[in-house]
């Protein structure tokens, strides 16, 4: 078998070495396509020798390069969406290579000359760029971004079709690309995958959360960027850990001035909140940028600091349905409301340096970015217990440290046989959290019994009815946490491509080429806790009373009125329409935290929690490595054919801690776990264009997805009657996936494409709670018996999963229209999405038998519903406008029918409810010194984001952010 492989390998070494050679006497074309009037390049640029197969593309810089033609006469002609095409005669002789400069000018009514906009140009990039790439994706052009800035980057991905956000203190975070979630997407800068650290403010989030793949988008700013694509068929070149789409976030490169003079920038913000009525927001952002050497070497560099309110108004309300008996037509029972008021602070740094340097038969590059994000807030919360008549009130204090680096090598280079591309990464991030605090208190009584039946109310009105009383509120339990990840990537790849013209009809591009990655990743936590503190809690109250004597007691315990924060103020929380009481002081929490810890020293009192602290922490490494082989064939000047395949492999090696509570204590153990998962993965790309406006474009591809790390780190928990079990044995999601793109493209229409998707997923990981007696199939569990456990993991569901759905978008600039009409351009994408995902069910069914005896009965069935966090309907609209030194854009964010929390019954599902989000932009050149003044409007009409009961239609969340904005200056020098 090693035999006839190596003979295999020597067979294809041979024949590209010997193409190879044959074709090195040919000639090669070299240029640049650029905008007649302002020389900026034109990206996405198809450059062809008329009447064969032979051409490119031009990339990002605008360049190009065709390789190995025979020598003789030859059109060559240049063509770009929103410019006249351009021909020009070339005479090749063997051996040379031809520098070419096309300048092409932009379309205009006849006799007119038009400039193309700032946005138009952006939306000329993004277009041109769309339709040359092989893969299938969408694109935000470097012009658009720094013309009209978004708060970060991920508000400028959510603008394109089939995107949704998940946001956080209303500022988007992470992406949903399809219908499907964070962690199953993949988010890279110039092609280097940043570290999944996924960070949530949410204190009952923090130890799930930490663990996913999923990253956090929010530590990106727009002005570093040249670019950003969102890929969603991808090629046997690229990474295959993705069930999604690629974010792909290109950085700035030092522009070219002849003139050779370095470019100073420097914005100024300040910013508005509109929720807390906060007006020291500020964002300050200075870059250099410069060429040397006649151009060849660049040098950009930024850096940026800023600080974000990010404070909101939430309700989080509970259902539960009671009656079973009558199907879909039962209502839910109400049993809580939660009400939180969160007030959050968010600073954050950053610092960017990109150099390059680019020669005759190449370019190196070396790209650093580097991102800091201190967040801290405070969360005042009021629960209340329907089914138990009780309230209570909590605060906590919520920090949290965020550092993410990226470096990255690049060396491009022309050797006589191939092009060869080497890329060497490293990434790191680390997230922690040094010291949460969280203090309860609870009100047994809340003046709801004799009310009657209250289980079908709105939580509106529920929450109006409680005898809310700070002196029957006695302090509960304290509780801290502190949490700290690490997660290291380096990684190498190596690519090689060689051209064939095998005739002047059919040309060919084959690449192939190896990446490794090594991971190495750690999380640890520690919590504490003094609870109980009503009982007396092991002296706790003593302790603090010896420092406050005179605090209101209730009985021998401490009420919430001694806490109350009288300068702070619930002021019109969630609108005025839901009661919130008792503003807890975070400060005086602090100082009864240090007299109880420091009055403790044998754990009487607070203490440490060993078992918590113990089974969530883990470390370990993964190997990550493949290899691909792909061909790209041009059948005349219409017809691209991309066959290849890729094989992959993740060996994952972790350390954990397994644990089981016993009499007295707990008893833990360590583990280890080595686990390989190879794949090969066939793609094929066939993209036709039968007439001049139209192209279609099917993609046939096979992906991935790994598990979430906090799901196969070998742990588990053994308690009284239950066991919570991570499962090692877990194996990727695999996903076969079929696209079909409609292009209809001119220089009057623009773009308009209908992208048509279906994806079939098989092995997605799932939770999965059960009843097990047998734990025979796990056997590193203790085995105990006939005893019952309720068992929680994680699952493959054994059952494929089929996604699908459709994508529009619309693309144009109306240059033919009379002014003022004439500088309008015109976005729009709406997106409709499907999806059958079957969830696993467990029932424990008790009857008695004829003997009267107790009898349990376990279940293990599926049921099918849509998947998690699949919207049914997202629209984006935006219409820009642009005169003289002025551009606006105002723009529509519409997403509908969220799928946000599967359940076997309909009426304890939740989806989203409707949401609108209106953002303005607007822009004023000065005459001074290179001078901007902007103003951004953000949901500026302060639309809440909601979830709601899939039956009874009532508000599970809400969360109220209010609008924001932006005022600021930009210079440039």
């Amino acid at each position: 078998m090693l035999k006839v492989r190596n003979k295999v390998i020597n067979t294809i070494i041979f024949l590209l070495t010997a193409f190879s050679i044959i074709n090195a006497q040919n000639s090669s074309l070299r240029g640049v396509v650029v905008d007649s009037q302002t020389k900026d390049p034109l990206p996405g640029a198809n450059v062809i020798l008329v009447g064969t197969s032979i051409g490119s593309a031009t990339d990002i810089e605008g360049k190009f390069l065709i390789r190995n033609i025979s020598s003789g006469q030859y059109k060559l002609k240049a063509t770009y969406v929103g410019y006249d095409a351009k021909e020009m005669s070339v005479n090749l002789v063997a051996g040379k290579t031809i520098e070419i400069e096309f300048e092409l000018k932009a379309v205009s009514v006849e006799g007119e000359t038009v400039v193309v906009t700032a946005q138009a140009s952006g939306q000329k990039e993004a277009i041109n760029q769309q339709l040359s790439s092989i893969q299938i994706k969408n694109v935000v052009s470097m012009a658009r971004i720094q013309e009209l800035p978004d708060a970060n980057a991920a508000e400028s991905v959510a603008r394109l079709p089939g995107v949704s956000l998940i946001r956080e203190g209303g500022e988007g975070s992470k992406v949903v690309i399809r219908g499907l979630s964070p962690q199953y997407n993949q988010v890279t800068i110039d092609g280097v995958e940043l570290p999944g650290n996924v960070v949530s403010n949410d204190p009952g989030e923090q130890t799930t959360l930490i663990g996913d793949r999923a990253t956090n988008l929010s530590m990106i700013s727009s002005s570093m960027l040249g670019g950003i694509e969102v890929i969603k068929a991808i090629t046997p070149d690229m990474d295959a850990a993705v069930l999604g789409g690629v974010v792909n976030f290109g950085l700035r490169k030092a522009i070219k001035d002849e003139s050779g003079n370095p470019t100073f920038g420097l914005t100024t913000q300040g910013s508005y909140n509109g929720l807390k009525e906060t007006y020291n927001d500020y964002m300050l952002v200075g870059s250099y940028e410069q060429r040397f050497f006649d151009q060849s070497f660049g040098v950009f560099l930024q850096g940026s600091t800023e600080r974000r309110n990010r404070s909101s108004n939430s309700l989080g309300a509970g259902y539960v349905l009671e009656d079973k008996t009558h199907g879909d037509a039962g209502i839910p029972n109400i049993n809580s409301v939660n009400l939180t008021d969160a007030f959050s602070e968010k600073e954050r740094q950053g610092a960017t340096l990109v150099l390059d340097f680019a020669h005759e038969n190449g370019e190196i590059g070396m790209m650093n970015f580097f991102s800091r994000s201190v967040t801290q807030t405070d969360y005042r919360n009021q629960s209340l217990n329907l089914t138990g008549d009780d309230i209570f009130y909590s605060a906590s204090d919520v920090n949290n440290d965020l550092n993410v680096i990226t470096n990255l090598l690049s060396i491009k280079q022309e050797i006589p046989i191939f092009h060869v591309d080497l890329k060497f990464a490293h990434t790191y991030s680390e997230s922690q959290n040094p010291g949460d605090l969280n203090f309860l208190f609870w009100q047994d009584v809340g003046g709801l019994a004799g009310l009657g039946n209250l289980t079908k109310l709105h939580p509106k009105e529920l929450s109006k009815l409680p005898n809310y009383n700070s002196s029957l509120s006695r302090l509960n339990t304290i509780s801290t946490t502190e949490n700290f990840s690490r997660d290291r990537v380096l990684s190498a790849s190596m690519d090689f491509q060689t051209e064939f013209v095998l005739s002047d009809y059919l040309t060919a591009k084959v690449k192939f080429g190896g990446t490794y990655l090594h991971r190495n990743r750690s999380f640890d936590i520690n919590t504490g806790h003094a609870g109980n503190i009503f009982l007396g809690g092991g002296n706790t109250v003593a302790n603090i009373l010896k420092y406050y004597p005179d605090m209101e007691m209730n009985g021998s315990s401490v009420t919430v009125t001694n806490f109350i924060d009288k300068s702070y103020s619930f002021d019109n929380f969630l609108g005025g329409e839901y009661p919130i009481h008792y503003p807890i002081d975070i400060d005086f929490m602090k100082q009864i935290l240090k007299i109880v810890k420091t009055n403790s020293p044998d754990g009487e009192s607070y203490k440490e929690n060993e078992s918590v602290s113990k089974i969530h922490d883990y470390h370990g490494t993964e190997e990550k490595s493949a290899a691909y082989i792909m061909a790209t064939f041009n059948i005349g000047e219409n017809l691209t054919v991309l066959p290849g395949v890729r094989y992959q492999d993740l060996t994952t090696h972790y350390f954990a801690y397994r644990g089981k509570q016993v009499p007295g204590g707990y008893q833990y153990s360590d583990t280890t776990i080595n686990r390989p998962n190879g794949y090969l993965l066939p793609a094929l790309h066939l993209r036709y264009k039968p007439i001049a406006w139209l192209q279609l474009h099917f993609a046939y591809t096979n992906t991935l997805n790994y598990a979430d790390f906090n799901t196969i780190v070998p742990k588990y928990n053994i308690g009284t009657g239950s066991i919570s079990y991570n499962n090692f044995r877990l194996k990727p999601a695999t996903s076969e996936n079929y696209d079909l793109v409609l292009s209809v493209y001119n220089n009057e229409i623009g773009l308009f494409t209908i992208d048509g998707f279906k994806k079939k997923i098989k092995n997605l990981i799932f939770a999965s709670n059960m009843y097990l007696t047998d734990l025979s199939a796990y056997p590193d569990l203790p085995q105990e018996g006939n005893r019952l456990f309720a068992f929680s993991t994680f699952v493959n569901n054994p059952i494929p999963i089929d996604l699908w759905g459709i994508e529009t978008d619309w693309q144009t600039h109306f240059w033919y229209l009379p002014e003022p009409f004439s500088n309008i351009v015109f976005n729009i994408n709406y997106t409709h999405i499907f999806s059958e995902a079957s969830y696993p069910r467990s029932v424990l069914n008790n009857e008695y038998n004829e003997n009267g005896e107790l009898v349990s009965t376990v279940i293990d069935t599926f049921y099918t519903t849509r998947l998690l966090n699949q919207p049914n309907d997202i629209l984006n609209f935006s219409l820009g406008y642009d005169y003289g030194g002025f551009s606006g854009r105002i723009s529509l964010l519409y997403q509908n029918n969220i799928f946000k929390r599967p359940a076997f019954w309909m009426q304890e599902r939740i989806i989203s409810d409707a949401y609108y989000r209106w953002d303005l932009s607007l822009k004023q050149e000065l005459p001074w010194y290179g001078i901007q003044v902007y103003l951004n409007l953000n949901n500026f009409t302060s639309r809440d984001d909601i979830d709601i009961n899939l039956k009874n239609k009532y508000p599970v969340s809400e969360d109220s952010y209010g609008m924001t904005g932006d005022l600021g200056f930009r210079i440039t020098l």
